[in-house]
């Protein structure tokens, strides 16, 4: 039996736009490996400038995903932080030990740790979660999960 790395703060970021399965597979895998955990949301500007189409309200998202989290862990286990660039406090956190992202954002974990090693900082453990597909295999995602809801937040 492999024994499993435990870890003293890991981070996860995203966009948590509407919540679904891989979301709570990205937290419960960060829970899984840490005593505590960094949530990082992308502010409304840089969702902007990143995704395709329009994102529900920062506020909105921080709530809805601060109630999930209070169901899956203690309070005091979790730090949300607001994430301007790809990359937050994972590249320069010294306290930092690992990140947990699908296979769809390892790039920018990599790039986290090229700064990481520029600053003279431990690289982070990378924790790769698989991608969550329904039962047609279709991967689950807000932007999809939005389009059937059919709403739009302008």
């Amino acid at each position: 039996m492999q024994t499993r790395k435990f870890f003293r703060k890991v981070g996860l970021g995203g966009t948590f736009d509407t919540l679904h399965t891989g979301h709570v597979r990205l937290i419960a895998e960060a829970m899984r490996s840490a005593e505590n955990i960094v949530i990082a949301v992308t502010s409304d500007e840089f969702a902007r400038k990143t995704k395709p189409y329009n994102v529900k309200p920062l506020e909105e998202r921080l709530t809805n995903l601060a109630l999930l989290v209070k169901d899956l862990v203690r309070d005091e286990k979790v730090k949300f932080e607001i994430l301007n660039d790809r990359y937050g406090s994972a590249a320069s956190d010294p306290e930092m030990e690992a990140i947990t992202v699908s296979i769809e954002t390892l790039e920018p974990a990599f790039e986290i740790n090229d700064k990481r090693f520029l600053s003279k900082l431990p690289p982070l453990h990378i924790i790769v979660i698989p991608i969550i597909r329904d039962g047609y295999g279709i991967k689950y995602s807000s932007r999809i999960l939005r389009k059937l809801i059919d709403r739009d937040y302008t």
